[in-house]
């Protein structure tokens, strides 16, 4: 189920490789999907779910640094995001964004 949503997300995009919840945001239903591409610049999708009007929106962050691997919101603060990239082939970063 949550591969088919984030295809649907993501389609016009590189492949979706990390998705996680922001918790933190207690006013809306808000995901967060990290794309996993060495051809194209990365991306960060914001997802919101308006459950009230069964409406989703998308906002798009790039993530030039290297294709992403793994992200992490913090539970306590919506303004605080990690994801753990791959610049080239030989080396693994994470950064708090």
């Amino acid at each position: 189920m949550a591969a088919v949503f984030v295809d649907a997300i993501t389609a016009n995009a590189p492949k979706a490789r990390a998705l996680t919840p922001q918790t933190a945001e207690t006013d809306a239903i808000r995901f967060l999907v990290g794309t996993q591409s060495l051809k194209y610049d990365n991306q960060i999708h914001i997802i919101d779910f308006d459950d009230e009007n069964n409406i989703i929106n998308k906002n798009v962050l790039l993530h030039q640094v290297g294709e992403i691997w793994h992200m992490s919101t913090s539970p306590a603060d919506k303004g605080v995001l990690a994801t753990c990239y791959n610049k080239n082939l030989n080396h693994l970063c994470c950064s708090d964004h």
